[in-house]
């Protein structure tokens, strides 16, 4: 049975390698998350990603194209993958955030990308470039 939402509550669900788990799907969550919280008004968006894995860092290259920062560690809004379960959780986020995200990545709205520069930066918490 198809979900007729991408997120479940504040989860994403998914085997690696299947979508939404690819590497091509991931990264536009990742960018559209950026791009939701730049026009929320955050100015330096960071993400939190408890560890580096295929799931969190197809992601956090897609957050890092929107111009936002990955630690590794705890950010504005943070993902926590818990492989158990297969499962992406966003924390820092309230449902309707998520809705809004997945309203970007649906609609025909042009997602910028950064370039040079601009592009964010991934480090480890207490180590930060």
């Amino acid at each position: 049975m198809l979900s007729k939402s991408l997120f479940e509550g504040k989860k994403l669900y998914g085997n690696l390698g299947d979508y939404p788990f690819t590497a091509e799907s991931l990264f536009r969550i990742g960018l559209a998350l950026c791009t939701y919280l730049v026009i929320k008004g955050e100015e330096k968006p960071i993400l939190g990603v408890n560890v580096l894995d295929f799931a969190t860092m197809s992601l956090a290259v897609g957050f890092m194209a929107g111009g936002g920062d990955v630690v590794v560690g705890e950010g504005n809004v943070s993902v926590v993958h818990q492989e158990e379960e297969n499962a992406l959780i966003f924390e820092g986020l309230e449902e309707i955030d998520l809705k809004k995200i997945e309203s970007i990545l649906f609609s025909r709205y042009n997602i910028p990308k950064r370039r040079g520069k601009e592009v964010g930066r991934l480090w480890i918490q207490g180590n930060k470039p």
